[in-house]
């Protein structure tokens, strides 16, 4: 965790400070005190880095949970017994991965002026994000008994990953507006009051609240 909130830190900082391609990949390893091999061991590339997103599939660690999960039995609002549904499976799929990306404390504000300034970081991030969306239709295609390239898998997929970025994108958007300098938010993403032991909350608490409230809106949308 600390290597890696450093080179992201570091990263940002030296973005900020020089913009993308005012400085190299041995640069920002003498800033953070690592070697060259071992910012290979944490991200791919330079852009990576910055968005803090690891090499490794953040989905990898827990397919065969997500998979087994076809074949446990829940009980139902009936009474019966019956498989973990697709859609709760990948809300706890989607909450295991996030609470591995060891995301450092940053300034949100300061990261977001830095997407909008460097396309390059937009278009590494949309990239980042299809390969996860094509890992997952893999994944859901297995756990389905689908063929790969199945058209429900793919859809299932982009949806939900279209739902988990939504979701990501209103933790960064409250995380930015409540996390400033000396204060503290008192309020909810949805803007109702919190509860005082939640006043601070726990960064993953509050991320797993927002998909959770998200995917019980898309529940509602499609009848379910």
């Amino acid at each position: 965790m600390e290597t890696y909130a450093a080179l992201t830190n570091h990263a940002r900082t030296l973005t900020a400070e020089r913009e993308l391609n005012g400085f190299t990949i041995e640069e920002l390893c003498e800033a953070a005190g690592v070697s060259r091999r071992t910012f290979f061991n944490y991200f791919a590339t330079k852009e990576d880095a910055v968005l803090g997103v690891k090499s490794a599939d953040p989905f990898k660690p827990f397919a065969q949970d997500f998979l087994d999960s076809a074949r446990t039995s829940v009980a139902s609002s009936s009474g019966s017994t019956t498989a973990l549904p697709l859609d709760q499976a990948l809300l706890e799929l989607f909450i295991k991965a996030y609470a591995t990306m060891d995301v450092p404390p940053t300034d949100m504000g300061s990261f977001m002026q830095i997407m909008h300034s460097e396309p390059a970081l937009m278009k590494r991030m949309i990239h980042s994000a299809m390969q996860r969306q094509r890992a997952l239709a893999e994944l859901i295609a297995q756990r389905q008994a689908l063929e790969p390239e199945d058209p429900f898998a793919n859809l299932a997929s982009t949806l939900f990953s279209q739902l988990a970025m939504t979701s990501f994108q209103e933790f960064i958007g409250h995380s930015s507006s409540c996390s400033t300098e000396g204060i503290t938010c008192n309020s909810t993403a949805s803007g109702a009051p919190a509860a005082a032991e939640e006043a601070a909350p726990n960064a993953l608490d509050r991320f797993t609240r927002i998909l959770t409230e998200n995917f019980s809106h898309a529940r509602r949308l499609f009848g379910t």
